[in-house]
């Protein structure tokens, strides 16, 4: 037998449920006078609608003598990891709700302390989704910055004006492409970053949006569960990436690449995030107009080989230092460093401060150095 509600937010409880549970206050408008009753109240009032009254009863049995709380395995990418050569532990537990299927699909109760490490309640969180394919999930941080100013003229090759003060923003989200294999611990992802640098204040241009990039990757990710010098091994990465503005002749850009990717935490509010790759090469254009070839051929000296983060999450301050760095003598590099707090608003919504300086920042002007400084809210922050 099913308990039914009858109005959004509430439980109604048909007749057999009132005869069943007849005195308590929810049908005979009683007080409940022992913790049982009360246990089944407040059952009643948070149950699902398929819920059995003998499910209720089940859990409500004996409140002076508490059986022991039902507990099924997390992904082992939630496992305390071990040191490396060393035989991987058992898995550790978490209390879970009477859902079907497991933990892939099922809420999961928070089973670390708020300050155990910033990556493992991120793989926590996305653990609900990671079963479910195509649940759209944060990638990088998702933002809006109306305040975005270059200290430098940008280097776009164009006789209109361009203006010093523009609007970034950024969309990045990724979706599982299988459930989790493996026990949790491997799946495939399919995630798309776009960032946009809009003129919107240039009047004299009619306000265009000035570059554009692309950037779609294809990728594996898996928990080692292994411990690295003293930092606990999260999630290793690898896959492909493809970056483009989607313009053609003179301004078009465009490179792929291979990459991987390791992030690290350890108890407390420090992570570290590393990520190199390596460019797929393409042929050298046998015209500048020519849609075939390389459009950026010195592009790894500017935006580098790889980037490194290191990350700081408090308890309302978030900081985040990214470095890029190409590895040729004469390579180029940029820093970028954010910062986030909650706005009051909303617990989705933060206050966002993005400072860059260096090249790389956008396809089109990646060999032009570049300062700015950015103010606006995010939605997500990395971890």
């Amino acid at each position: 037998m099913a308990v039914m509600s009858t109005r959004p937010g509430h439980v109604a409880p048909p007749r057999a449920v009132c005869t069943l549970l007849a005195g308590l206050a929810l049908c005979a408008s009683a007080q409940a006078q022992t913790a049982e009753e009360r246990c089944l109240l407040d059952a009643l009032r948070d149950a699902p609608p398929q819920t059995t009254v003998e499910t209720l009863r089940a859990g409500c049995v004996d409140q002076r003598t508490p059986a022991p709380a039902r507990v099924a395995p997390l992904p082992e990418s939630l496992s305390a990891p071990v040191e490396a050569g060393q035989p991987t532990a058992g898995p550790t537990v978490g209390i879970v709700r009477d859902t079907p299927q497991g933990l892939s699909v099922a809420p999961v109760a928070r089973s670390v302390p708020a300050g155990d490490s910033p990556v493992r309640r991120r793989i926590e969180e996305e653990g609900v989704l990671w079963g479910e394919r195509f649940a759209l999930l944060p990638h990088r941080p998702n933002y809006l910055l109306p305040v975005s100013h270059v200290f430098e003229q940008p280097g776009t090759a164009t006789a209109a004006p361009v203006q010093r003060n523009e609007i970034k923003f950024q969309i990045s989200f990724k979706f599982p492409l299988t459930p989790p294999l493996y026990d949790g611990r491997l799946a495939v992802f399919f995630a798309y970053t776009g960032q946009s640098w809009w003129q919107a204040y240039n009047n004299q241009r009619s306000s265009p949006f000035r570059e554009y990039s692309h950037e779609p990757e294809i990728f594996a990710s898996w928990a080692p569960g292994m411990r690295v010098l003293g930092w606990d091994w999260r999630v290793a990465s690898a896959g492909f990436v493809h970056q483009s503005n989607g313009r053609s002749g003179e301004f078009s850009r465009s490179w792929n690449r291979l990459f991987a990717e390791m992030l690290l935490d350890r108890p407390g509010p420090w992570w570290i995030g590393i990520r190199p790759w390596w460019r797929i090469p393409e042929s050298r254009k046998p015209s500048p107009d020519s849609p075939e070839g390389d459009d950026n051929p010195q592009i790894t000296r500017y935006a580098g080989h790889g980037e490194l983060r290191v990350g700081y999450v408090g308890g309302l301050d978030n900081w985040t230092l990214t470095l890029r760095r190409g590895l040729a003598r004469d390579g180029k590099g940029a820093a970028q460093l954010d910062f986030s707090r909650p706005t009051g608003f909303s617990p989705n919504l933060r206050w966002y401060v993005q400072y860059f300086d260096g090249y790389g920042e956008s396809l089109l002007d990646f060999q032009t150095r570049i300062r700015r400084i950015g103010v606006g809210v995010m939605l997500n922050d990395w971890f």
